[in-house]
């Protein structure tokens, strides 16, 4: 199926252990922040031209706003007079996961719908569906002032911290936000939150707490959300296709392309690096089908870990099942060592290579 997914392609995680012995300084991570933030404006501008806005960030155990485009189909509600007005009308809206990231399937069989709203602070905030996969979270939620006002798109930024089973884990992640009326009164959030080295597979118990909505730390207050969910589904809906791909990074740190795969939420190709400086370098792979159309996969996440372990996720339509021989190109750029100012100017790693799609296995049963 030709279908297309949310760009959230390039959401850089950098979410070492904190007890890790030799984890990136802040003031690293900070100049990486500072570095794909002006990325992200570069591809945004690019993408432009194209009808869409791309996004890109890198973040350590907190999300951080992206105003990007997505294509979504939303009842437009008006100004609310009472709280109780708010909290109904935001329930009923329908915004879900799937139009969010602009898929053609709605994820009936993997989300778990959830509206719900939590009111604080003259803030209403819904939690409207959740997707797990078996490391992440992914979400959508609407925040909207309860006096119906408009509200500063450039500001909102919601800060969550995540316990699974009871536990709270480091979760970093990223998303897009973008208003859903005319008014500009109510701001519909997409997030994905990596919970590093915890396996989402079976039923589990999720709690989601905002305690800021803005990244000037001026809208302060509590939305809880409580709910189960379980990656079990669509896990064993995900097709894999080994691709045990190895390449030297300019600094001698080996990267390993270790696997495609695709499921109706998104399609990725995981990695994994026998050293941590492997976050030194920004990383993509360009696939392009027999008739020589491309897909870019652009580096998500890298947990510098004990696992070393990180994916691409594809940016744009994604590659059919029937796409036949796809040839694979890995590109690699260095961050910056003192300016913010990140490069594009990838220069390709080693020889292509041939992914036969043909071969691909069905789902497991």
């Amino acid at each position: 199926m030709n279908k297309k997914i949310y760009d959230m392609a390039n959401d850089i995680v950098t979410d070492f252990s904190e007890t890790e012995e030799q984890e990136l300084s802040r003031k690293e991570v900070e100049k990486y922040e500072a570095a794909f933030q002006k990325r992200l404006r570069t591809r945004e501008s690019e993408a432009a031209g194209r009808g869409k806005c791309r996004n890109k960030s890198i973040k350590r155990g907190r999300s951080l706003k992206m105003a990007v485009c997505a294509a979504s189909a939303v009842i437009v509600i008006g100004i609310a007079a009472s709280s109780s007005e708010v909290h109904a009308a935001l329930e009923q809206l329908q915004w879900t996961i799937g139009n969010a990231l602009g898929l053609q399937e709605d994820l009936a069989d993997y989300k778990e719908v959830v509206n719900t709203t939590a009111m604080d602070g003259g803030y209403a905030v819904t939690l409207h569906e959740v997707v797990v996969t078996e490391s992440e979270v992914w979400v959508n939620v609407t925040v909207r002032r309860e006096d119906g006002q408009p509200l500063d798109i450039s500001a909102i930024s919601p800060i969550a911290s995540i316990k699974v089973n009871g536990r709270r884990v480091l979760a970093g992640g990223g998303g897009g936000l973008k208003y859903l009326d005319e008014e500009q009164t109510i701001v519909g959030i997409e997030m994905c939150y990596n919970c590093e080295n915890v396996d989402l597979v079976g039923e589990t118990a999720i709690d989601i707490s905002f305690r800021q909505l803005d990244i000037w730390e001026n809208i302060k207050g509590k939305w809880d959300f409580s709910f189960t969910a379980d990656a079990s589904a669509l896990m064993k809906d995900t097709r894999h296709i080994a691709l045990n791909r190895t390449f030297t990074l300019p600094n001698g740190v080996t990267v390993t392309l270790d696997e495609f795969t695709s499921n109706d939420l998104e399609q990725r190709i995981n990695f994994s690096a026998d050293d941590k400086d492997a976050s030194r370098y920004d990383m993509k792979v360009i696939a392009r089908d027999e008739s020589g159309k491309e897909y870019p996969f652009y580096m998500n996440y890298f947990g510098g870990g004990s696992t070393r372990k990180g994916y691409m996720r594809l940016l744009g339509d994604m590659l059919p099942e029937a796409a036949g021989q796809v040839e694979m190109t890995f590109y690699v750029v260095a961050m910056p060592e003192q300016s913010g100012k990140m490069s594009n100017d990838f220069r390709q790693l080693g020889e292509s290579f041939l992914v036969d799609f043909g071969q691909m296995p069905e789902a497991a049963e």
